[in-house]
């Protein structure tokens, strides 16, 4: 029998909900579909909204219309922590939100938030494919987060109000947000910022009211996000290849017919290829978007920033178990 067809078979109209919003979960109702959350902090203009939006019709196309995803971007469901926690405990069926957000159920997912470990996006989309990748997702199912989805990000590049920023000597007494994970803020202050911890939804207001001098972040982040306005100082400092994990409650998901379980993870699987196009599409454009709102864009003395956060790395590799071998290189 053909896969797709047995995709579609056996699923239940009484399978549980979740609300429109949080909460409890409530039964579906017999003559419609049932209707789940997906939760991000990211602007809906961000591709990997649209890859998002994509899964959901991926949802929909493999179960006939059984299931319907709700795609919740912009923080609407709340910051990453909050989101994170909804969906492990059910409350939420999905969210995607960057690994290294997920060290507080465990440190060794920061081993993907260590610096200078890729040499590009090649290198660590192999290394997500591959044994460290089916790794992480193992941790994390043990943690109730089921992954359907690794998207990819881009590099990340530092950028800031104040100049421009070409060696590690131009940190010095910037204010400079990052990830609230301990491997982003020992990379920062290693390199001699200042790091600030804070959630996605927050950076914003702290550029505007000068909470902070600064942030690091990928090109379409910086731009979408509004961030290019009051940080028009962009260095591509290329100290992380940004990694982010489309989720499923596994709580939830467990209470689903085998037949959607095995569409939701088939949607996921499609979507993590067509989210890496998307990227690849929008990565360009935004660059020349922030070029024409007047950022000035550098490279930056790259051996000097490896140099720097060197101590970071042989601190942390050894916080990461038999991960850090895997990592290309080791």
């Amino acid at each position: 029998m053909d896969r797709r067809h047995l995709l579609t078979l056996a699923l239940s109209a009484g399978a549980t909900a979740l609300t429109a919003g949080c909460g409890k979960p409530r039964k579906a109702a017999s003559s419609g579909p049932l209707t789940v959350q997906l939760g991000d902090t990211v602007q809906a203009a961000n591709p990997m909204v649209t890859a998002e939006r994509y899964f959901a019709g991926q949802v929909a196309t493999l179960t006939q219309g059984r299931y319907q995803v709700n795609v919740q971007p912009g923080g609407i469901l709340g910051d990453d922590n909050r989101v994170n926690e909804m969906v492990r405990t059910g409350q939420v069926a999905f969210a995607k939100t960057l690994v290294s957000n997920l060290t507080a159920y465990d440190k060794r997912l920061g081993v993907l938030a260590l610096p200078y470990v890729f040499t590009g996006e090649q290198q660590c989309l192999a290394t997500l494919n591959g044994e460290l990748g089916r790794r992480c997702t193992a941790i994390l199912d043990e943690c109730g987060l089921v992954v359907l989805a690794y998207f990819y990000g881009g590099d990340r590049n530092l950028y800031n109000a104040k100049r421009p920023i070409r060696e590690p000597a131009d940190l010095q007494g910037l204010r400079i947000r990052v990830p609230q994970n301990i491997v982003s803020i020992d990379m920062i202050n290693a390199m001699g910022g200042s790091a600030v911890p804070m959630a996605t939804n927050d950076i914003l207001s702290a550029l505007q009211q000068h909470v902070v001098d600064g942030a690091e972040n990928n090109t379409i982040f910086y731009v979408i996000e509004g961030h290019a306005v009051y940080a028009p100082y962009y260095a591509r400092t290329r100290h992380q290849q940004s990694v982010d994990a489309l989720l499923a409650s596994r709580t939830w998901l467990a209470g689903q017919p085998a037949a959607a379980r095995d569409a939701i993870r088939e949607a996921g699987r499609r979507t993590q290829i067509q989210e890496i196009d998307l990227w690849h599409q929008e990565e360009a454009r935004r660059l020349a978007e922030a070029r024409a709102q007047g950022v000035k864009t550098n490279d930056v003395d790259l051996a000097a920033f490896r140099r720097a956060v060197g101590p970071v790395l042989q601190e942390h590799l050894g916080t990461f178990g038999d991960l850090g071998a895997l990592l290309p290189g080791r």
